[in-house]
């Protein structure tokens, strides 16, 4: 089996800091801390739900907190969080939060890269590019499959 090199993120100030430094939240006092640090956090914030188009103007942070908590609510009888990664748990600016039952292989081990569910940022997102559709076979590969 052929791994694929994962493509680079585009080179913009939004997905920089995407890539920038990050701590995991691991335990749930800590995911119950952050949550309450962006509840009452002034400024504006982007909402990214990544299986949707990127924001075009802030929103209100208070019912993506509430969707994203709920996707949780099964696994907090787990002993760690570990799904959700911010920049600065006292002053955040960007958190990641992945999908719990949607990791995939976080190492890269798959050749696909592993993206949150939600992205909460005060800045802008810009879109990420459409995949690139899979490559056809080659002849050989396409005649192996008829047979």
């Amino acid at each position: 089996m052929e791994k694929s090199e994962i493509p680079p993120l585009p080179d913009t100030r939004y997905w920089r800091a995407y890539q920038g430094k990050f701590q995991g939240v691991l335990t749930w006092n800590a995911f119950d801390d952050l949550w309450q640090v962006l509840a009452a956090s002034d400024g504006s914030w982007y909402v990214y739900d990544l299986d949707g188009p990127a924001p075009q103007a802030p929103t209100e942070l208070g019912p993506a907190l509430h969707a994203a908590r709920q996707m949780y609510d099964e696994v907090r009888n787990r002993s760690y969080c570990g799904t959700v990664y911010v920049d600065d748990p006292q002053a955040p600016r960007f958190v990641k939060v992945f999908d719990p039952y949607k990791m995939g292989a976080t190492c890269g081990s798959s050749g696909e890269r592993t993206m949150p569910r939600y992205v909460f940022s005060q800045i802008k997102p810009d879109a990420l590019p459409a995949p690139e559709p899979p490559a056809a076979p080659g002849f050989w590969k396409r005649f192996a499959r008829q047979g």
